[in-house]
């Protein structure tokens, strides 16, 4: 006797016997605690990275360094004041910074370099444009 010619009991279900698949596993529990909004999530962020690399601050303050160097190369190489106009936001940016080194909590440190990095970016398009202006 074939499988096909077998008769078929119970409309076509599994015997009794019959291997059957085992219940789907229970879902893990979630945590249910706060949710992070980004302002939390930055602020962790920020503070581990500036715990994680201490050389991190100096680095940053040379790299201001440099582009105010290279401003005042501009003045004297254009013979022009032009290129001194982004040096203020490089002070501030360099002010931020020299800030942020020393604070402990999590949300003034976000602050400050917060404005360092408006300042710095600031700073860099002004460069640009006076590039512009001066050609």
């Amino acid at each position: 006797m074939t499988a096909d010619s077998m008769p078929v009991t119970g409309g076509g279900a599994a015997p009794a016997g019959g291997v059957q698949a085992p219940p789907p596993p229970e879902p893990a529990p979630v945590p249910t605690g706060p949710v992070l909004g980004f302002r939390e999530l930055s602020e962790r962020v920020i503070a581990s990275v500036f715990d994680r690399y201490p050389w991190l601050n100096r680095v940053l303050m040379g790299v201001l360094a440099v582009c105010a160097g290279a401003c005042v190369v501009a003045v004297v190489s254009r013979l022009s004041p032009l290129p001194l106009i982004p040096v203020p936001l490089f002070v501030i940016a360099g002010y931020a910074l020299w800030r942020a080194r020393g604070v402990s909590e999590r949300r003034p440190l976000v602050n400050w370099v917060l404005l360092f990095g408006l300042a710095t970016i600031v700073g860099f398009w002004l460069i640009s444009v006076v590039g512009r202006w001066v050609e």
